[in-house]
Parts: C-alpha cells; sequence; structure tokens
C-alpha cells in the first residue's frame, strides 16, 4: 500500500491515497496475525436444544467441560479427575457430583465406571435426552439421592 505525502502551503502533511487503494476499514489490523499462537479458534455457538434444555449453571458448565474434553463428539471420552474436574470448573467436588448426577439421569451423558480407575463419561444424542419438563424432578431426586464417593475423587 503507497501513500503520497505531500506537504501543503500551511505546512501540515496529509495523506493521499492513490484510487488504486483499498478501504483500511476492511482490512484486519497489521497488528492481527492470523498464525499467532494467541490467536483463539472461533467461539463456539451453543445450539438452541442446549441452551433453552434448563440445566443449572452447575451443570452447564460441567456439561460444558465434558463436551471440551470428548472434542464434542459421541465417540470422545472425558475420563478426568472429579477433583481436577471440579477445580477447572470452579465448583466444589460435591456440587459436581451432583452436577453429574443430574446430567447422567436426564441423558444427557454416559458413564462407564473402571474399577480402580476414573469413570468415562460420554456425550449422548439428543434423542437420549428425557423432556426438559422432568429436569426439575430429576435434579430434585439427585439431590436427594446419596452420592457416591467413586473412586475419581
Amino acid at each position: 500500500m503507497s501513500i503520497n505525502k505531500n506537504h501543503q502551503d500551511d505546512g501540515k502533511d496529509s495523506d493521499e491515497w492513490t484510487s488504486s487503494e483499498k478501504d483500511l476499514s476492511q482490512q484486519p489490523p497489521q497488528s492481527a496475525n492470523k498464525n499467532s499462537k494467541k490467536d483463539l479458534p472461533p467461539l463456539p455457538v451453543v445450539h438452541s436444544d442446549l441452551d433453552e434444555y434448563g440445566l443449572d449453571p452447575y451443570e452447564f458448565r460441567l456439561y460444558a467441560h465434558v463436551v471440551r474434553r470428548t472434542g464434542g463428539k459421541l465417540t470422545g471420552e472425558c475420563f478426568a479427575k472429579l477433583k481436577k474436574t471440579a477445580e477447572i470448573c470452579h465448583m466444589s467436588v460435591r456440587k459436581a457430583q451432583y452436577a453429574l448426577k443430574t446430567l447422567l439421569d436426564a441423558g444427557l451423558l454416559l458413564k462407564e465406571q473402571r474399577r480402580g480407575r476414573t469413570d468415562v463419561y460420554k456425550l449422548t444424542p439428543k434423542s437420549n435426552w428425557k423432556p426438559k419438563e422432568e429436569l426439575k424432578q430429576i435434579r430434585q431426586k439427585a439431590k436427594e439421592s446419596k452420592v457416591e464417593d467413586s473412586e475419581e475423587e
């Protein structure tokens, strides 16, 4: 891009663009490097089915974490320790246990127990989700039941 600097009689500089120049407002800033390691991928879009399902903030956060750990694929696996998962999600282990139980009972996640190792969580297709009208009852049942102290802690 070339800029012609012409000195005017008043002593001030002015920038004149040649007719072949492009509008700068349509170009990314020069400091933005597309190959920079600091650049993040585009933000994901939360589907309305999930957004309007009625998860509480703990359940939603935990579900988002499992989605990230599985790569958003039904074949993906999340097998981090519950204590570490709770820490990453900024909640207590007990809150994480209740949220997981609700997500499992509502059919959003599947759990594979592995003796002596962390449990594996997988995403389920929406067809497995229980109706959102049942979520309040599922959540209440999860809180009334004794949450297992699993081998994940």
